[in-house]
Formats: structure tokens, sequence, C-alpha cells
């Protein structure tokens, strides 16, 4: 189901051969969106960007960087996974598109990105692998090219959206 919901919205090369102007929006409708609807997704369009940005931060981190995050993230290395998976609803993020926060040119790169964290073996989730592992290795490398390509000069995770519990 997951996999077959995710294609609707991402173009395979089969369906890079129909015609181009079938826009993004008319994607989204022929699945069930209507034009008021993602005029409602295209308000939070700096949420969604964020939380793309914050995904590729947090992977481009080593283990103390993570660590540093705990009191933001409670459970930085489960945020690792839960934040880029958010940011990857593929309605979320044909909005991005869409408004054009991204370039479009970046849409396979970020893909690509999502499918080898995606591809990491569950072994290797966890903080004895994130610094030493191969696979870890290339993850933070990938996403330190991906953020530089976007132009993202710092490193520093955004909290503009993050709510803070305090016990009192």
């Amino acid at each position: 189901m997951k996999l077959n919901f995710f294609n609707k919205f991402f173009s395979t090369a089969k369906q890079k051969d129909k015609p181009e102007n079938k826009t993004i929006i008319e994607n989204l409708e022929d699945i069930g969106f209507t034009e008021e609807e993602l005029l409602e997704y295209d308000k939070h369009v700096d949420f969604y960007y964020t939380n793309i940005i914050n995904s590729l931060i947090l992977y481009s981190y080593n283990v103390d960087q993570l660590d540093e995050m705990a009191p933001i993230l409670i459970d930085p290395l489960a945020e690792l996974y839960e934040e880029l998976d958010y940011a990857f609803i593929p309605v979320l993020f044909e909005t991005i598109f869409r408004n054009k926060r991204i370039n479009e040119s970046f849409k396979e790169d970020l893909l690509q990105f999502k499918k080898n964290v995606d591809d990491i073996p569950v072994e290797i989730w966890d903080w004895d692998f994130l610094d030493q592992h191969e696979t870890w290795k290339n993850i933070r490398l990938e996403a330190e090219m991906l953020l530089n390509k976007l132009n993202i000069e710092t490193r520093t995770y955004n909290t503009d959206y993050t709510t803070f519990l305090f016990k009192k």
C-alpha cells in the first residue's frame, strides 16, 4: 500500500513519457485533492520546507551533534527517520515544489536521498553505528552535499515550528 500510494505522486520512468503539460496540481486532483485542499496545504508550505531542510541537517550531524539535540528532539535517533518520513509525505513534498520553495531540478536528488535512507538496514539504526558505519558516513556526506546544492548555509536545526514542553 505504501509503495502504491507513494508511486501515485512520484513519477517513474514510464510516467515521465507522458505529456509535460499535466501539472502537479492536476496530478494531485486526480487522486482526490481539490484545488481548495491544495490551497490549504499551500498555506503551510514554509513548515513543509523546514521539515525537509531540518531532516537534511539532522542527517548531516555526527553522534555528538545529534546527542546535543536531545533537549529539543527528545529522541534524536527516532527523530532522524520520523522527520524525514513526514517531509516526504507526497502531498507535502509536492507542495514545496508547486510553490517553488525548492527548484524542481532537485526533486530526484531528494527522492534518491530518501530511498538511500529507507535502504539503511534496521541493524545499523543504532547510536553505535552512526559515526563508524560506512552507510551512515555516506548518508551524512550525501545530506551535506544536498544542503550545499540547495544553498543552505546554516547547519542549525530550525526550531521555528517546534513546540517545547516544560515540566513544572
